[in-house]
């Protein structure tokens, strides 16, 4: 499932559980007859809608030698149509009233606009047109091909925290595409062509590839009836591409990666582990992970790692989390700054033996039960959130989960029981199954 952030919450008591657990958000989902999922999430606090179409592609269905692709082509998608010329897409949205942006993941690829109600269906129409009639005018698309090559340059090579990520990466995958950076590769970039693009965007960008969610003061009959004269008449290529699905072999040793860059003044500990598939893709242990990542390092000083560390002056900041759900790989990262007074190897022999008390020790009654009360108000809290909340179905949806299951995952999370996260910390004892990244002044 989504990541979800756990925060610790003092005030607002005067809400019961049994009231947190009937906050739930006002859905509706249909599909047209060509195979565009539509989600439709109410919510008439304010006349503000947030539009996402999110398509099932993403840096994972790009060919061998290719990568990058995936981010190419949605730069390209404000570069115009066939009806609309190169900046008018944002030029119409700023003119509105409203802001757009977009990403690119190793799944998807999203694009979001925010806008006033009133202008949902000039918005539904500008993103029709760009599901079928991007026209990649050759000089305008190698002129944005510099633009994301300078983006490589100055946001990842020269930038010593993401190459050490793309490193943990290369080397924890041994077989997922998930060891190739979403970016990609800087020679590989270079040599992306304008047929690589279209070739791209006419397999990928159709509507049965597609979710769009419409979140915020629309009602449902509204919203089909606007998505059927936009979307309705548009066609799906006579051969679709499921997205691709590998499993990593077994993870059989550690490994480890070191980068020492004259640019780094804080050295740290990065760690990442996978976590076995046969095990993740079950819900229920999901759910522990996340709970355990959380009392492990996600809440501030009173997490393990923050008080065996942080309050005893061997780290000046850690921290702990998960990413990926029940379909894609798991990971556990692990990060580790430590104080002035101790060396990489010092702090990462504290960081072992913290992480082998806290598997092998009963969890706090107390502190499980103050993440569970965190994720049931949480729940009220994302109502007030439509951008959040249409990201959060948007992409899970275009993913391949349901609605059900996304919008069960907080009641998941607050059932998981003190054993099951003790058997998910046993996976932080088999350093087989992770990589270990120093990050460091270059030695002299």
């Amino acid at each position: 499932m989504l990541r979800i952030k756990l925060i610790s919450i003092f005030l607002f008591g005067f809400v019961s559980l049994s009231q947190a657990q009937d906050y739930q958000e006002d859905i509706t989902e249909f599909t047209l007859d060509n195979g565009l999922h539509i989600v439709v999430i109410e919510n008439h606090r304010a006349p503000i809608v947030d539009f996402m179409v999110v398509y099932d592609v993403g840096a994972i269905d790009e060919d061998p030698g290719k990568s990058g692709l995936a981010h190419f082509v949605e730069h390209l998608m404000f570069k115009g149509t066939e009806r609309y010329g190169p900046g008018e897409y944002d030029r119409i949205i700023k003119s509105l009233g409203g802001s757009n942006n977009a990403y690119t993941s190793q799944e998807y690829t999203a694009y979001d606009i925010r806008v006033y109600q009133e202008h949902l269906d000039i918005v539904m129409e500008l993103e029709a047109d760009r599901m079928k009639n991007a026209t990649f005018e050759t000089e305008i698309s190698l002129r944005e091909r510099e633009v994301v090559i300078e983006e490589r340059l100055q946001r990842y090579d020269s930038n010593p925290n993401r190459l050490l990520t793309e490193q943990l990466n290369a080397s924890l995958f041994q077989n997922h595409p998930y060891r190739i950076p979403v970016i990609g590769w800087l020679h590989e970039i270079e040599n992306l062509s304008i047929d690589d693009v279209k070739d791209f965007y006419h397999r990928h960008y159709h509507p049965s590839n597609a979710t769009v969610v419409v979140g915020g003061d629309v009602n449902p009959e509204d919203v089909i009836q606007l998505a059927d004269k936009h979307f309705g008449n548009l066609t799906n290529p006579a051969e679709t591409q499921s997205q691709l699905q590998l499993i990593e072999p077994p993870q059989r040793s550690e490994r480890r990666v070191k980068i020492a860059d004259p640019r780094v003044t804080t050295p740290y500990i990065f760690r990442k582990y996978l976590i076995p598939s046969d095990y993740s893709v079950i819900e229920e242990n999901l759910a522990a992970i996340a709970i355990m990542t959380d009392l492990l390092g996600g809440r501030d000083l009173t997490s393990a790692l923050s008080e065996q560390l942080q309050l005893t002056n061997i780290a000046t900041y850690t921290g702990a989390g998960y990413s990926g759900d029940t379909l894609r790989p798991v990971v556990v990262n692990i990060y580790v700054m430590p104080s002035e007074d101790y060396t990489l190897a010092e702090a990462e022999a504290k960081l072992d033996k913290v992480l082998t008390d806290f598997a092998n020790s009963e969890i706090d009654d107390e502190d499980l039960q103050r993440i569970k009360l965190d994720v049931k108000y949480s729940t009220i809290y994302d109502r007030d959130d439509i951008d959040s909340t249409a990201f959060k179905y948007g992409t899970g949806v275009a993913g391949g989960l349901t609605v059900e299951q996304i919008r069960s995952w907080n009641d998941k999370l607050t059932e998981v029981k003190k054993e099951e996260i003790v058997a998910a910390a046993q996976f932080l004892l088999n350093k087989d199954l992770s990589v270990t990244g120093w990050l460091l002044p270059e030695e002299k």
